[in-house]
């Protein structure tokens, strides 16, 4: 728990604000795995002034700030986070002719329900993403062979330092595997995002959702407590000496069609399905998922994801490199 005393200045630094500002609230609760300890401060803002205004005062008290989205792919330490973790709950949502604008709080699920509704397709595949617009584009979140760079248009967001609003065309967004600009800057938080979608067919796009949802059912664990993918899969031009382990590791060559090498493999291979570290297990049904079995901690998932590096480095020779994002540690 932490100590109290900032809360009432807040209160009054707001004054007829209508977030709420909350102390001591348990991060277990906003987190798909189930794991972590209590937020000093804790909000809910529901429009893009209300950002402004608590970022002002954290700017002004000076309080670490956490964006929090849906709670996927994060992993909250068992202390929880001393500062101020802001729930984006902005969920405006417009299409007209093939773009789509959308806040950042708003679910994958539900962008792409409105939007083969609208008539637009090529984005079926993001029904596979459990996040909101604003975590799957900070991340460049991706299945099923395709990115978010590929449907992003422009980017808003606002700036941490002096409150104003700025817009990123898909290029500045720097966009690369499971990465961007904003994963590297603290400075500004997407509160929208533009996406161009292309023509599409109902029945078809209806279909295509069916498919990937049915593929992720019986390939992925669905429904657990589980952050997601743990790690992030390795661009083959990140592979060291790539002949040489080709060489040696001949299965391997069956991922050369694919851009990258996919981390659940080689954790199955290295022999680690349902290697457990008290409380959490390696999925045996997806290698790259970590199951919180009941009553995880934080510290039992990163001692597991040590062990996992550890192993595949050492019958590999390759490092794995962690997508989920690691929160107080």
């Amino acid at each position: 728990m932490f100590r109290k005393g900032i809360l009432i200045i807040a209160y009054q630094y707001i004054g007829n604000m209508t977030v709420e500002i909350k102390e001591n609230i348990n991060l277990s609760d906003f987190s798909v795995f189930k794991i972590g300890g209590p937020a000093r401060f804790f909000v809910v803002v529901k429009s893009e002034d209300d950002l402004s205004e608590v970022l002002n005062l954290a700017k002004d008290k000076k309080l670490p700030i956490f964006i929090l989205g849906s709670g996927s792919n994060i992993l909250v330490s068992d202390k929880g986070f001393d500062g101020l973790v802001i729930k984006m709950d902005l969920q405006d949502l417009r299409i007209e002719d093939k773009k789509v604008y959308s806040s950042s709080g708003v679910s994958m699920a539900r962008v792409v329900n409105e939007s083969i509704k609208a008539g637009l397709g090529g984005f079926e595949w993001g029904i596979g993403i459990p996040g909101t617009i604003g975590g799957s584009v900070r991340g460049n979140a991706g299945c099923f062979g395709n990115e978010m760079k590929d449907v992003v248009d422009t980017v808003w967001a606002i700036n941490t330092k002096d409150f104003q609003k700025s817009i990123f065309t898909n290029t500045e967004c720097d966009f690369h595997y499971r990465d961007s600009y904003f994963k590297h800057s603290s400075s500004f938080v997407i509160v929208s995002a533009v996406l161009t979608l292309p023509p599409g067919d109902l029945w078809a796009s209806r279909k295509k959702i069916l498919e990937y949802t049915t593929h992720r059912s019986e390939t992925q664990d669905i429904g657990t407590k589980s952050a997601g993918c743990i790690f992030k899969n390795i661009p083959w031009e990140d592979v060291k000496n790539k002949q040489v382990v080709l060489k040696e590791f001949i299965d391997l060559q069956q991922f050369l069609n694919r851009s990258t090498l996919p981390a659940s493999y080689l954790i199955d291979q290295a022999g680690l399905k349902n290697k457990k570290i008290g409380k959490v297990y390696v999925s045996p049904k997806h290698a790259n998922y970590i199951i919180n079995e009941r009553g995880g901690t934080a510290e039992e998932v990163r001692m597991l994801i040590a062990l996992i590096k550890e192993r595949v480095h050492t019958k590999y020779n390759i490092f794995l490199e962690e997508e989920i994002q690691l929160v107080g540690f």
